[in-house]
């Protein structure tokens, strides 16, 4: 798949099958996180893959009551791993910008194995931390799940470009 059609075809699923993601189709995902930019290619990241159902289950519990958490066949977690008070002049905490490009970057790869796939960021972060075994130290800032999708709902709709973009100012 090319990657504008994989991003025209992603779309948020929240309901999953139980059939497991093939490991060549996950080691794709996971070779686009390792590819992903960093700011000043600190490649400050770890992400955890979590399939194991009592894992996924306890995660779960601190997630906001989202199904797709537990239903998935796969968990990621993003892991900020150094470099967490660096603040760009933009003030923005640098890491943000590089857990979410790598989320990004799965995801797309994700629709590009066929893959479905739902970005989650309603979770208590120092319990899941705690799950996972994750050093204080770091941040988990976001998480997705990827599988095999059992939601028949269309892709929602997006606004036309004229309403997302401007040329010079505001």
């Amino acid at each position: 798949m090319e990657t504008m059609q994989a991003m025209r075809e992603r779309r948020s699923v929240r309901h999953y099958t139980s059939k497991a993601v093939e490991p060549e189709k996950l080691n794709a995902v996971l070779e686009s996180v390792r590819l992903v930019p960093s700011r000043h290619n600190d490649q400050n990241i770890r992400c955890i893959v979590v399939r194991d159902p009592a894992v996924k289950k306890a995660i779960h519990e601190q997630a906001n009551t989202q199904p797709m958490v537990e239903e998935a066949d796969t968990l990621l977690a993003f892991v900020a791993t150094d470099a967490l008070d660096f603040v760009m002049p933009c003030g923005q905490y640098g890491y943000t910008a590089d857990m979410y490009l790598a989320l990004g970057y799965a995801i797309l790869a994700a629709a590009d194995q066929g893959l479905d796939s739902c970005i989650v960021c309603a979770f208590e972060e120092t319990a899941v931390k705690k799950i996972l075994n994750v050093p204080c130290e770091c941040r988990i800032p976001c998480m997705a799940v990827i599988g095999y999708g059992d939601d028949p709902s269309p892709r929602k709709v997006k606004k036309e470009l004229d309403q997302l973009i401007s040329y010079e100012a505001f």
